[in-house]
């Protein structure tokens, strides 16, 4: 993993400001190396740079960059800063040019199944010159062109030149692991790994969004369909290719497409059995922690008592013949850490535990927002900041985490099992509803009116259903798109169930959870890898039959039943779900006076606290949305410092 920027400018330039802006604003993401490539598109004339933190090789062969003053004219820009992972050699550097030299990429991610693509290309005569995999993907792009994208397994961000076409690609993985701001002006056309340094470029020029920030306040929800907390700055789509051309320099002129869509529709339990799904997802999980496994650097798991991290560790020790490193927390009143243990009665690990950090948060929260770039949910993710930042300091480079697996396999009850729950009684499996709610607790038979209006909508939807299926039209509502944060979350309930499950993979959960994780995992630096995210399980786990994932009074019953032979069934058979709690209530009465002082900074957004019934009504009835204030003033400050000016407007009142 590492940084990326670059621009497409309207008419050449020989200024090299711009440049050593970006660079400045993704150094943190890449400690190892770093390299600049430019071209004058129409001359046809390039040059490649080095800077005073390249690698000495590096230095010993390349110009370098000059802090001011001229640079040859150019209209493009390709910048990296490196985190070796795979091939720690000079031979990895960007930005990577392909044997003929026709075409130039710069790259943050991964490609985990570089190897069998490796030996695809040399089977098809390709010669390599490195053992990296960013040069399979470059002579891969210039062996396969556009149909390169689909065969990749992993996750990145793409800027790629062809010199044949006059071409700049900009390509994304499936889920939107790796991140990809741009920002479109009227000098030209600019793109980034981070969000800070396109508001660098011309601050004066950004402004935020009110609508978006006081959603996120009201809902917890923000990256809505790629926006950001700014106008001028939005994020290229997962799943996406933009081919911007000779003829043009703006994005939204240039050919889009998208080259991997989630599964329509799920299987059914005639389909396949529910032995046969869980051997199915067993498989694809075992091969996804085996693709990640793969590194020229130490790679580490996260390890919780949950089902998610534990399998992903259970999977990594039946591939190693030496223990993997496993880290798990120590967090007073919610610990899980007794429960993880239990793991090493099937496995043998290096196991390690680490003490909640005792940090000062507040010391470090203006800090820390810098690094966010925008407000976020709860103080705990600078815990697991400082979790990481622990992790990397004992050796590890690389950690294998369990993210994804509860948007995938409906692992959140409260989101999920009601719109579950209403289609398995509405397609004939009312047995199978009420035994999982009796398991939980929570079962109240219904009454005759309930039965019959059950019943009626049931039959209803399969009228309907049939009807659409003999005109040939989509059977489940598409996800609403384009909506403010209100409106998506009045519109959630809603949704099938289906829909519901893309709609966290694409709108509420997953896209803040992984851009908020890239920002503070990358400042150590330290790559997060997410098996469950392999696109081949995200497939199956959408296709997932409803019962095979509530069944019992237990949620992800598929898995649980894909691993018991590999786990304790301390952890295969818990039901309670403690995760990575946070006393919000207790932070805010004890930090009243500091924070009380951070929220007069939400005043240039024409935002008060009193709107909101005060603080302390806030803390005693909603300390969550209390901390999504302080957060977003914490931001503000931040924002100020830089010459982010406020809204043209005030911000409406909240709703």
């Amino acid at each position: 993993m590492c940084g990326i920027a670059g621009y497409l400018l309207r008419a050449p330039s020989g200024d090299v400001r711009d440049i050593r802006t970006l660079l400045s604003g993704i150094v943190r993401r890449g400690p190892d190396d770093q390299g600049i490539y430019l071209t004058d598109r129409v001359r046809d004339q390039s040059s490649t740079w080095a800077t005073e933190c390249s690698a000495d090789a590096v230095r010993a062969d390349r110009p370098l960059l000059p802090h001011a003053g001229a640079i040859p004219p150019h209209d493009l820009a390709l910048v990296h800063t490196r985190y070796a992972i795979v091939d720690l050699s000079p031979g990895g550097h960007q930005p990577f040019q392909s044997r003929d030299r026709t075409i130039t990429a710069v790259f943050n991610g991964e490609i985990y199944n570089y190897l069998e693509l490796r030996r695809t290309l040399e089977g098809a005569g390709v010669g390599f010159r490195t053992t990296s995999d960013t040069e399979v993907l470059v002579e891969g792009y210039l062996h396969w062109g556009e149909a390169l994208w689909p065969r990749l397994n992993g996750f990145w961000a793409v800027a790629l030149y062809d010199r044949r076409s006059a071409t700049l690609t900009l390509a994304r993985d499936r889920l939107g692991v790796a991140p990809l701001y741009l920002r479109d002006m009227q000098t030209g056309f600019y793109f980034a790994s981070a969000i800070r340094p396109l508001i660098a470029v011309a601050p004066e020029g950004i402004h935020r969004d009110a609508d978006r920030v006081l959603g996120f306040i009201d809902t917890g929800m923000k990256d809505l369909d790629d926006s950001t907390f700014y106008h001028e700055i939005r994020s290229l789509p997962p799943a996406t290719v933009v081919a911007i051309g000779p003829a043009t320099t703006r994005p939204a002129a240039a050919l889009t497409r998208p080259y991997w869509t989630p599964p329509s529709r799920r299987l059914t339990v005639r389909d396949l059995s529910l032995a046969e799904a869980a051997a199915e997802l067993r498989t694809r999980l075992v091969e996804a922690v085996e693709l990640r496994l793969r590194a020229d650097v130490e790679v580490a798991c996260e390890l919780s008592g949950g089902m998610d991290s534990s399998s992903i560790v259970a999977a990594a020790a039946m591939l190693r013949e030496r223990p993997i490193t496993t880290f798990t927390i120590k967090v007073p009143a919610h610990d899980e850490e007794p429960i993880a243990r239990t793991i090493l009665t099937r496995h043998r690990l290096d196991y390690r535990v680490l003490e909640q950090p005792e940090e000062d948060f507040l010391a470090d929260a203006h800090w820390f927002s810098g690094i966010m770039e925008e407000p976020y949910h709860s103080p705990n993710i600078y815990t697991h900041f400082q979790m990481r930042r622990r992790m990397k300091a004992g050796g590890a480079f690389v950690a294998l985490a369990g993210a994804g697996g509860d948007e995938v396999l409906a692992g959140y009850e409260h989101l999920f099992w009601p719109q579950a729950a209403a289609e398995l009684r509405n397609t004939g499996r009312a047995a199978q509803a009420d035994a999982y709610d009796r398991a939980r607790g929570s079962h109240r038979p219904l009454s005759r009116r309930e039965r019959l209006s059950a019943a009626w909508w049931g039959a209803r939807r399969k009228v309907i259903r049939g009807a659409k299926q003999l005109l040939g039209r989509p059977l489940d509502p598409p996800s609403p798109e384009g909506l403010q944060a209100p409106e998506y979350a009045a519109r959630y309930p809603s949704l099938a169930f289906h829909q519901q499950q893309l709609y966290h993979l694409r709108v509420a959960m997953l896209p803040y959870y992984l851009r908020s994780n890239d920002h503070f995992t990358m400042t150590i630096p330290l790559e997060a890898r997410y098996p469950l995210l392999d696109y081949r399980v995200v497939e199956l786990g959408l296709q997932m039959p409803i019962p095979y994932l509530f069944r019992d009074g237990y949620t992800k019953y598929v898995l649980r039943r894909a691993m018991e032979a590999h786990l304790p069934p301390e952890i295969v058979w818990r039901r309670d779900k403690m995760g990575f709690p946070f006393d919000y209530r207790e932070f805010l009465t004890r930090r009243r006076v500091e924070l009380e002082r951070v929220l007069r900074q939400l005043a240039v957004l024409g935002i008060s606290v009193d709107t909101y019934g005060g603080y302390d009504a806030l803390v005693a009835g909603e300390p969550i949305k209390a901390w999504r204030l302080c957060s977003t003033a914490i931001w503000v400050g931040g924002d100020e410092e830089i010459g982010v000016p406020p809204p043209a407007t005030p911000a409406v009142s909240p709703l």
